[in-house]
């Protein structure tokens, strides 16, 4: 089947289906779902897609369900999901800044008078040094507008120097603010100007006020030799489906308002995804992502089934981290030899039975 017309059979099927007191957010979730898969494997342009859904967006206000949740409240996109992902790889790794040329493990502690920062990693990349940190603090009843202030105001008191004594002032970029009851913590990274005709061979960081300082010993530029080859790992539609098929709920909130799907509802449309991929070429029919397995009970295995059968039927009738321990972090720099991604394995870590791998990807 054409992926277009994939689309468009799914679009007129949710139409059909829709009626005041029936809940269309799982059936509109169901929908967009097919969408991003679609583009994001790139089967169907990114403005067809949009288009066909604008079109069921009309047909459903002019069925006068305009004011129902899964039509007015942006479910009914392929945004932000798959939105400029082709252009993206189009566009390719030229401008890319953050790809890591080197990465070492940190593990540094700088008690500060805002807070106490825990460096994590330090890599290198063609904008600087970049050394990630979280930092934590109690609560004290008041909040800063820019969660970066504060930590401005922390990595002032903290000193970074290298092996030669040049000394780097540290920008500060927050990724992340959150507060739990009494205790408020901050996730990011600072970046330090890099000379490219300087090769540090470690860095310091202490705290100014005195105190112990820690050392990190800087690694050499990994030089990885890449090509190209067939992956020995299953068809990129396979992969999208074992991703979307770990999703036990969707909840999307406003302030006035909480849509929910619930695990059988996600099940539901992860079942529609691999229908509709199967359906148009990209999934094989053999793949053994199909057999369902016999430790778990009926999910959206089951629900395909039922998709099958129902048109068959009408055929025939018609890791926040934890704590830094430096002994568990290894930097890496492992470049992979992909053709059209440029991806880098940064670094492996390990608490108790569980490793994770930090991994910088980008298409193109």
């Amino acid at each position: 089947m054409n992926p277009e017309d994939c689309l468009r059979s799914l679009a007129a099927e949710a139409l059909s289906w829709a009626h005041p007191g029936r809940p269309l957010f799982p059936v509109s979730l169901g929908l967009m779902a097919v969408a991003n898969a679609l583009v994001m494997l790139g089967l169907l342009p990114e403005p067809r897609a949009e288009a066909i859904l604008a079109e069921h967006r009309l047909a459903m206000e002019r069925k006068g369900l305009g004011n129902l949740w899964g039509v007015t409240k942006g479910e009914l996109t392929v945004r932000p999901g798959a939105h400029q992902y082709w252009q993206s790889r189009m566009a390719g790794p030229g401008g890319l800044q953050e790809i890591p040329l080197a990465v070492a493990a940190a593990g540094v502690r700088c008690p500060t008078s805002i807070a106490e920062v825990s460096f994590e990693w330090v890599k290198l990349t063609s904008k600087g040094w970049q050394l990630s940190f979280s930092a934590a603090a109690p609560y004290a009843g008041r909040e800063a507008p820019d969660p970066n202030v504060p930590m401005q105001q922390a990595m002032s008191e903290i000193s970074l120097t290298d092996d030669a004594g040049h000394f780097y002032d540290l920008a500060v970029e927050v990724r992340r603010w959150g507060r739990n009851r009494d205790r408020q913590e901050w996730h990011g990274h600072v970046l330090a100007a890099h000379d490219p005709a300087s090769k540090p061979a470690w860095f310091e960081l202490a705290p100014t006020a005195g105190g112990a300082s820690g050392r990190v010993t800087l690694p050499v530029p990994a030089q990885v030799s890449v090509g190209t080859s067939d992956p020995p790992w299953p068809t990129p539609a396979e992969s999208y489906v074992a991703a979307l098929a770990t999703v036990g709920n969707i909840s999307i909130a406003t302030s006035d308002h909480v849509a929910e799907a619930g695990p059988e509802e996600t099940a539901t449309i992860v079942a529609k995804v691999a229908d509709s991929l199967m359906a148009v070429g990209a999934l094989p029919v053999t793949s053994t992502l199909l057999r369902e397995s016999p430790e778990r009970g009926p999910g959206w295995h089951t629900e395909l089934a039922q998709r099958w059968g129902r048109r068959a039927h009408q055929r025939a009738a018609g890791f926040l981290p934890g704590a830094f321990r430096a002994g568990e972090h290894r930097g890496l720099t492992v470049r992979l030899p992909l053709e059209h991604a440029t991806a880098v394995i940064e670094g492996v870590s390990a608490e108790g039975e569980l490793v994770s791998i930090q991994l910088y990807g980008h298409p193109g």
